[in-house]
């Protein structure tokens, strides 16, 4: 009795399931169109599907009240496609797209909103094998990296609807990745005074050590010359000072610059220091070009500072052996006062 009531009971759902749903059917709309899949009742699209577009387009997947609806994927004639969830015919939830052009592919990958990334990351890969890469959030672009041949752009703020840094923060990184200049932005425009270079020097309070709020460096110089220098003394290896060795004061010279045998005595003396694994040009006063290795100092002693992580220039060529203390080195500190008279230099901490 009880396997008849269950057989009694389960027949009309059955019954409604078979009449209220086909599966088979096969139209041929007026557009051109062809759909392919379920029927509800009133002959709408709802269930499993295929649309075909007159252009070769297509969509297959979920369709609900004639609508594409649930997962499913849309693919294009081109190979472009979007893969993932939809509501009322629109990207809606998690899903993946790929668009195609003549020399770019995109790739968005998240959830959407409105067939809008609403969280997410989007890629732009172009044929010469560079790319930008964009992260969403809530809609909103909040940082972008761009590759190119010979360097990367990153950047994080707000950005402008064409993809463009509004304001924030954007370094530009070289090839190896140990060229680093960051700056700020506002408005789309660069702040003036914000870019900052890993291989300069700038002034940080706590690269300074010493109780004086300032030092007096006495200039040397020789009778008959007009050429000024400053001792400078470093730390090695055993913790300890070296020698003090000289370097000509020239206001001239943009940064602070180590000759080639005076930078091989340093290192047999245990100098302490970071290889930045950068290679600049520089142009003497007789427009002669020379490259320079860029290093960064652990600690120099000048009069009464022990100035930290000071960023100079190696001379690569065996017979350039002049060193230098410019501009460069004297942005280490908060203030500097030169006097002609007294020849003597202020530093300030």
């Amino acid at each position: 009795m009880n396997k008849l009531l269950l057989i009694v009971l389960l027949f009309p759902f059955w019954l409604f399931s078979q009449t209220n749903i086909d599966c088979v059917v096969e139209r041929e709309l007026t557009d051109g169109d062809k759909y392919i899949g379920c029927l509800d009742v009133e002959g709408r699209f709802t269930g499993k599907g295929k649309y075909i577009f007159s252009n070769g387009d297509y969509y297959e997947g979920d369709f609900f009240n004639g609508n594409f609806e649930g997962k499913g994927k849309m693919t294009k004639s081109n190979g472009s496609y979007y893969e993932g969830e939809w509501k009322q015919d629109k990207r809606n939830g998690k899903g993946i797209s790929l668009i195609v052009f003549e020399n770019q592919e995109q790739i968005r990958d998240g959830e959407f909103k409105n067939n809008i990334l609403f969280n997410g990351i989007q890629k732009i890969n172009f044929q010469d094998g560079t790319y930008i890469e964009k992260e969403y959030k809530y809609g909103d672009q909040i940082n972008s990296i761009q590759k190119f041949q010979d360097n990367i752009i990153k950047s994080y703020g707000t950005y402008f609807s064409n993809g463009t840094l509004k304001t924030g923060t954007r370094r530009d990184i070289s090839q190896t990745g140990n060229l680093i200049v960051e700056s700020r932005y506002e408005n789309g425009d660069k702040v003036i005074g914000s870019e900052k270079s890993n291989i300069k020097n700038y002034y940080v309070k706590d690269d300074i050590e010493g109780n004086l709020d300032y030092t007096i460096i006495d200039l040397e110089f020789e009778i008959n010359d007009n050429t000024k220098y400053v001792n400078l003394s470093f730390l090695n290896s055993k913790r300890s000072q070296t020698e003090k060795f000289r370097f000509v004061f020239d206001t001239g010279a943009e940064v602070f610059s180590i000759g080639f045998n005076l930078f091989n005595k340093l290192k047999e003396e245990g100098l302490l220091y970071d290889d930045l694994g950068v290679i600049m040009e520089t142009v003497g006063v007789k427009g002669e070009s020379m490259q320079n290795k860029v290093i960064r100092i652990k600690e120099i002693n000048i009069g009464q500072y022990k100035l930290k992580n000071v960023i100079a220039f190696v001379k690569t060529l065996e017979t350039a052996n002049s060193s230098l203390l410019g501009i460069g080195f004297l942005n280490k500190f908060s203030e500097v006062q030169w006097s002609l008279i007294s020849n003597q230099l202020i530093l300030y901490k």
